[in-house]
């Protein structure tokens, strides 16, 4: 009986020593799906601001993923040197910009962000290895792809 009043104020100890970091719970779809583990929450300053969310990704990759106020992922960061593969964010990229041609399916990210009016950019490294920045729309159409000559 006393180890379990010793483990119940331990775990109340452990929330105040970590004010703003929530236990992942309430995660929408979007985050879910892509099967993170090791996961943390923060809470931003102000809710309207949404929250930040840490964790793996299966390919072993660490990302933050910076949620609105409505819960909709606006970016997706490593938080660390290791880039992640274009497969562990699939599942969030429409289809019509998965079947451009000019889309890197063999490249791996550094961070991806969802704009407001639906624009996809990407930012990582090519299978040559070089780097690159693209942008594209909703609807597929590519706006802009640079890479570093």
């Amino acid at each position: 009986m006393q180890f379990r009043a010793f483990l119940a104020a331990s775990a109340v100890a452990l929330g105040l020593a970590s004010p703003g970091l929530l236990h992942a719970q309430n995660l929408p779809p979007a985050v879910s799906g892509l099967d993170l583990q090791d996961v943390k929450v923060r809470a931003k300053p102000r809710a309207e601001y949404g929250r930040n969310v840490y964790g793996t990704l299966p390919s072993g990759a660490k990302v933050e993923v910076e949620l609105d106020g409505q819960d909709l992922i606006k970016e997706i960061e490593t938080t660390r040197r290791k880039q992640f593969s274009v497969a562990d964010v699939r599942s969030l990229i429409p289809a019509a910009v998965l079947n451009n041609s000019a889309f890197p399916a063999d490249a791996t990210l550094e961070k991806i962000e969802f704009e407001r009016d639906g624009r996809i950019e990407l930012e990582g490294r090519l299978a040559s290895g070089k780097k690159f920045d693209a942008e594209f729309r909703a609807d597929g159409q590519l706006l802009d792809f640079d890479t570093d000559d």
